[in-house]
């Protein structure tokens, strides 16, 4: 049996290392989906979820309630991600090449289509409910973990769920009979 979040950052703050290593363990899948969904690039969420483990071992004293470690931790990955948007959308106002919409073409041209298409149409959903998706179906949480992650009950993970599947199969019809790129983060009801 696997020790909780809270006895594991408890032994963090005391010195223990190693526990710190089992927390990475227990989250780090989950922290670099959250930064493949803000960089649509492998290398880069594996950077993100470096400066994301980083910020928490630094300012884990700061944690008030170590019971919510895997919340206090996602939010930080969304500030990291939002970061580093912020520099990405700097650095592409100084630089000149390819389109946003060529871009996303020649990733369209890779051999696997469908998974281009799915990691798009994901990329497409609101925040919440790609996060949903992701720790629930993508990392295997359990309905008590994924609900304590994004911070809501369980009538309401099951509600933003439900709506991700709706929005993710619409977004996805709408894919295949477009040939235009659908516009990338669709908002209100579902």
């Amino acid at each position: 049996m696997s020790a909780a979040d809270e006895t594991l950052v408890l032994g963090t703050l005391r010195g223990d290392r190693s526990a710190f290593a089992e927390l990475y363990d227990r989250h780090a899948r989950l922290i670099r989906a959250v930064g493949y969904d803000a960089t649509g690039d492998l290398h880069a969420a594996a950077d993100l979820t470096q400066e994301v483990f980083l910020r928490a071992y630094r300012n884990l004293g700061e944690l008030r309630d170590p019971q919510r470690f895997a919340a206090w931790l996602v939010g930080i990955a969304r500030q990291v991600c939002r970061e580093w948007r912020r520099a990405r959308s700097r650095d592409r106002r100084l630089l000149t090449g390819l389109s946003d919409r060529a871009a996303a073409e020649t990733r369209l041209d890779r051999p696997d289509q469908q998974i281009a298409a799915l990691r798009e149409a994901l990329a497409a959903l609101p925040e919440r409910e790609r996060l949903a998706l992701h720790a629930f179906y993508l990392q295997e949480m359990n309905v008590e973990q994924a609900r304590a992650v994004l911070g809501l009950s369980k009538s309401g993970l099951y509600r933003v769920l439900s709506c991700a599947r709706r929005r993710l199969a619409r977004v996805l019809r709408q894919r295949e009979t477009m040939p235009w790129p659908v516009p990338a983060r669709t908002n209100g009801r579902c």
